[in-house]
C-alpha cells in the first residue's frame, strides 16, 4: 500500500479553505497598466542624470551616519613623534585620531563637539610597561607556569589599585613572576584585555630577589634556568614528523576514497561468478538495479505494490551497497590466516610471489591514522618565543643575573628579550646594546631600594641606557604606584635624562616594546584616540590630570 506523506493531511484542509477565497478574487484586468512618468519628467527639463542618481540614493535609504567628531583644543599638544604644537588641536572620530595640527590649519567640522583647554597640555595616553594591576596575591607568588595565560585570571580588586585610568594610564602590561603576561586597557570601571594580546610575553624570573644569598647559590639557580629551552629541538622534530605523517595520511586516504568511488558497482575480476544477463547496465546518473524514475523492480504478481524510492532512500541504499563492496574487498585483500597444520606435514606455498602483480592491480589498502601527538602548552609557548611571536621577559636585578639572561638569549637565539627591574643595567649597558635587548625599569624614585640593594641607584640607569642607545621604558611595577609614573620620569630627568627621552619612556617606547606602536604611543592620524590633558607640563610636581580619553572613550574627567 502506498504511504501517504505526513504533510498531506495538514495541507488538504488549508487548500480547501483557500479555494473560496481564490474564487472571490477579482479577475485580473487585461488592460495594460499605464506607465509612470519617468524621473526625468518629474525633475523637469535641464536636470540631467546626476539628479537621478541622487534621487535613487534618497529612495534607497539615507546615507550611512558618520561617527561624530570631537575636537580637543589646548595651548600645547605634545605628539611625542614630532615637535610640540602650540595652540594645537586633535580631532577624534570614533576610536581613532582623525587629525593633529595647529588651530587654523586643521579644519574643524561645524558639527564637531569641541573640548577647549586654554591652558592645557595634551599628551598621548601613558603606557605602564609593567604592573601587577588586576591580579591577586596568589598569582604574584608564582602560581602559573609557562603554558598558562595570566589574562584568564585577571580580576578587579575593587580598591584604589584599579584606578589606573584616573592616573592617565590608557594601556598597561600586566605581569607575574611566571606565566604569560597580557596587555590591558584600564577603564573607568574595570579593564578590557587588548584583543590579540592576551598572550603578550613569557615571564621568567632569574633572580632570588633582595635577600641574603650566596654567590654559589645564585649560580646554581641561574644554571638551572639556562636549561629552560633544553630538549625543545626533540619536541619540535616530533611535532614536524607528526604533521608530515598527517599530510601523508590525508593524501593516501583521498586516493583510497577516489579508487572506491571510481570502481564502485563493478564486479571484481576473476571471482568466478557469471554476470547476471537479465539485468542491463544502468544509465549514467541512475544506481544499478533501479528502473526508470528510480523505481524498484516490480515484484512477482500484479505489480500494484511497487513503490518509487525517494531520493533519501536511494542515497541510503547506494551508500549501504558501496560499504558492503568495500568490506568484501578488504576481506578478500586481507584473508584470515589458515590454522597451522599438524607437525611434520609440509605446508602448501602461500603463493605470495604469484599474487604480487594481482595485489598491485587490486584496491589500495586503507591507510592507518598516525599516532596522535600530545602537545605540551609550556613547550608550545617556548617555541612561540623562539619564533619571535612573543618576547621573553626576564626579571633580573644584579649584573650577574643580567649577563646570565644575555647568555641564554645568545645560546638559544631568542629574537625578543625584555629585561625587567634591571637595577644593575647601567653596568652592562654596552652588552645590552650589542644584543638588542630592551629594558623595563621600575622603582625610579629616590631611596626606593631595600637595604641589600643600596649599591644600585635606579634613578641614574635611564641616562646610562639612553647614552648607550638601549631602548628602555619606565614603569611602576605596582598598581598602587600608578599616579607616580610621571614623577618617576621626572626623577630621571633630574638625574640627567633628556625630557623628550623621559616622555618617550612612558609613551612611545613602551608601545614599541609591547609591539603596539602602530596603534598607540603617540598622537598621529589613524592611531587609537588615547590621550590625556593636564593643566600644566606633565613633569611639573603639581601637574594634574584633567581629562583622559582611551580609544575615543572618556575614561576620566576631573573637576
Amino acid at each position: 500500500m502506498r504511504r501517504i506523506p505526513w504533510h498531506l493531511p495538514v495541507l488538504l484542509p488549508l487548500l480547501t479553505l483557500a479555494a473560496p477565497v481564490r474564487a472571490q478574487e477579482p479577475e485580473k484586468s487585461e488592460k495594460p497598466t499605464p506607465k509612470a512618468e519617468s524621473p526625468a519628467a518629474e525633475r523637469g527639463p535641464g536636470r540631467g542624470n546626476r539628479g537621478n542618481r541622487a534621487g535613487a540614493r534618497r529612495r534607497g535609504g539615507a546615507r550611512r551616519n558618520r561617527q561624530p567628531v570631537t575636537a580637543i583644543t589646548a595651548k600645547f599638544v605634545h605628539p611625542v613623534s614630532g615637535p610640540v604644537i602650540e595652540n594645537g588641536v586633535v580631532l577624534v572620530r570614533g576610536e581613532r585620531i582623525l587629525a593633529v595640527g595647529k588651530q587654523g590649519e586643521v579644519r574643524i567640522p561645524e558639527s564637531a563637539t569641541t573640548r577647549d583647554f586654554p591652558n592645557g597640555h595634551v599628551y598621548p595616553g601613558l603606557i605602564d610597561a609593567e604592573t601587577d594591576a588586576f591580579t591577586d596575591p596568589a598569582t604574584q607568588r608564582g602560581g602559573l607556569d609557562a603554558g598558562m595565560a595570566l589574562a584568564d585570571d585577571l580580576q578587579l580588586r575593587h580598591n584604589r589599585d584599579d584606578s589606573l585610568a584616573a592616573a592617565g594610564i590608557t594601556v598597561a602590561y600586566v605581569s607575574a613572576p611566571a606565566g604569560q603576561g597580557a596587555i590591558v586597557r584600564p577603564r573607568r570601571e574595570g579593564f578590557e584585555v587588548w584583543e590579540g594580546k592576551e598572550k603578550a610575553g613569557l615571564q621568567l624570573r632569574m633572580t632570588s630577589g633582595p635577600r641574603p644569598t650566596h654567590a654559589l647559590q645564585r649560580q646554581q639557580q641561574l644554571d638551572g634556568l639556562k636549561k629552560t629551552f633544553d630538549g625543545l629541538d626533540k619536541y619540535e622534530k616530533a611535532k614536524k614528523d607528526y604533521n608530515k605523517a598527517l599530510d601523508k595520511y590525508e593524501k593516501d586516504f583521498a586516493e583510497y576514497l577516489a579508487w572506491h568511488e571510481k570502481n564502485k558497482g563493478k564486479k571484481k575480476a576473476g571471482d568466478g561468478k557469471p554476470a547476471d544477463k537479465t539485468e542491463s547496465a544502468a544509465p549514467a546518473g541512475r544506481p544499478a538495479g533501479r528502473g526508470p524514475r528510480g523505481r524498484r523492480p516490480v515484484p512477482p504478481g500484479d505489480g500494484k505494490n511497487a513503490e518509487p524510492l525517494t531520493a533519501e532512500e536511494q542515497q541510503t541504499e547506494l551508500a549501504f551497497e558501496t560499504l558492503l563492496e568495500i568490506l568484501a574487498e578488504q576481506n578478500a585483500q586481507d584473508p584470515k590466516p589458515a590454522p597451522p597444520g599438524p607437525k611434520g606435514v609440509a605446508q602448501k606455498p602461500s603463493g605470495k610471489a604469484d599474487g604480487k602483480d594481482k595485489k598491485k592491480d587490486g584496491p589500495p589498502k586503507r591507510p592507518s591514522y598516525p599516532k596522535p601527538f600530545k602537545e605540551d602548552p609550556k613547550k608550545e609557548t617556548l617555541l612561540a618565543v623562539l619564533e619571535g611571536e612573543m618576547p621573553l621577559r626576564v626579571e633580573a636585578h644584579r649584573p650577574d643575573e643580567l649577563r646570565a639572561a644575555l647568555h641564554m638569549q645568545r645560546k638559544n637565539d631568542v629574537p625578543l628579550l625584555v629585561l625587567e627591574q634591571a637595577y644593575g643595567a647601567g653596568t652592562v649597558a654596552k652588552e645590552l646594546a650589542e644584543t638588542g635587548a630592551t629594558v623595563v625599569l621600575t622603582e625610579v624614585l629616590p631611596n626606593s631600594m631595600p637595604e641589600l640593594y643600596d649599591a644600585f641607584d635606579p634613578c641614574t640607569v635611564p641616562q646610562a641606557l639612553h647614552a648607550a642607545g638601549v631602548p628602555f621604558a619606565i614603569a611602576t611595577g605596582k598598581a598602587r604606584s600608578a599616579p607616580l609614573l610621571p614623577l618617576m620620569a621626572a626623577t630621571a630627568v633630574g638625574k640627567g635624562l633628556d625630557a623628550k627621552a623621559a616622555l618617550r619612556a612612558i609613551t612611545l617606547t613602551p608601545a614599541e616594546i609591547l609591539g603596539i606602536q602602530k596603534d598607540t604611543g603617540s598622537l598621529a592620524r589613524g592611531k587609537f584616540a588615547d590621550l590625556i590633558v593636564c593643566d600644566r607640563p606633565l613633569f611639573d610636581s603639581d601637574s594634574r590630570v584633567l581629562f583622559v580619553l582611551g580609544k575615543g572613550r572618556t575614561e576620566f574627567e576631573g573637576n
